[in-house]
């Protein structure tokens, strides 16, 4: 089961140091990945926890220049607030960087006034994210690309270098909704769902399943886990949404972990609710412990 870990590059507590000790530690762990949040410019209404965030591209960059073998991605990267021909050559740019190592989890987003900050479009979001997706992958397999669509058309264009992983970096879609998940098994190289828990996560799995008509769609789980903690197991996401924590013991962490396999998780992501960096490096120093126990 691939297991990775979120990078503290947002919330108060978020540093170039944190990131660094946490980056390296995970890699020496033995951790499978790394991942960013995205926001660029969110009200003061949402300062808690996005106010303070370090942008995602240049923080991978710094990342992949400290790291050898785990592999890197966003978590998850808001594509409607961007430019996709930029991010295409940001993408391929790191991914040459990195040796392959990247993975994109692209979503379309749910904070409408940061959009109206940045003078994009909330309501077009969707059209604007399926279009980015395809004219992205076009540039990453055309050094000389030709794309015609609604909101871009390329006639004349040079884009070198190409990614190192043939056809660009896999494309984790996001979002815990049916649209996501229809998403995902149409345009996805993998699902990346936030927080669900194992009843709902196994629902959505069979219309993944169904959805995608034979195609194999990794789904990988983006969780909070607090060891040792008395937070409860269910809390609301800044965007309103009920989610799953998990929290407690060691067993019942193990237990929680072994619930959402069965439900059909390829893997999960771990953002570790610690009070400094210390604690979260020590966190995972016993989860990495527990991964022996784990029937997979």
């Amino acid at each position: 089961m691939h297991i990775g870990i979120c990078l503290p590059n947002y919330g108060r507590a978020s540093s170039p140091e944190a990131i660094r000790e946490v980056a390296q530690a995970a890699e020496s762990l033995g951790f499978d990945s790394l991942w960013t949040t995205d926001h660029i410019l969110v009200p003061e209404a949402h300062y808690e926890p996005y106010g303070r965030i370090f942008e995602t591209w240049t923080t991978l960059a710094y990342v992949a220049a400290l790291t050898q073998r785990v592999r890197l991605g966003t978590s998850i990267l808001l594509l409607g607030l961007r430019n996709p021909v930029l991010v295409a050559k940001q993408a391929a740019t790191l991914d040459q960087l990195s040796n392959g190592r990247l993975i994109l989890g692209i979503g379309a987003g749910w904070l409408a006034p940061e959009f109206e900050n940045l003078g994009m479009s909330f309501r077009r979001r969707v059209r604007f994210l399926e279009e980015g997706i395809a004219l992205m992958r076009t540039l990453w397999t055309n050094p000389r690309p030709r794309f015609q669509g609604r909101f871009f058309r390329i006639q004349d264009a040079v884009f070198e270098p190409l990614p190192v992983q043939p056809g660009g970096p896999p494309i984790w879609i996001g979002g815990n909704t049916e649209a996501a998940v229809r998403r995902a098994a149409r345009l996805g190289d993998g699902w990346h769902p936030v927080g669900l828990d194992p009843e709902t996560l196994r629902t959505r799995v069979a219309q993944l399943r169904t959805w995608s008509q034979g195609r194999s769609i990794p789904v990988i789980c983006r969780m909070y886990i607090a060891l040792d903690s008395q937070l409860p197991p269910v809390y609301t996401s800044p965007a309103g949404e009920r989610r799953m924590r998990l929290t407690g013991p060691a067993e019942q962490i193990v237990q929680g972990l072994q619930a959402l396999r069965d439900a059909g998780a390829d893997g999960v992501i771990f953002t570790f609710e610690a009070p400094s960096v210390t604690v979260q490096i020590e966190q995972m120093r016993r989860f990495a412990e527990l991964r022996s126990q784990l029937t997979w």
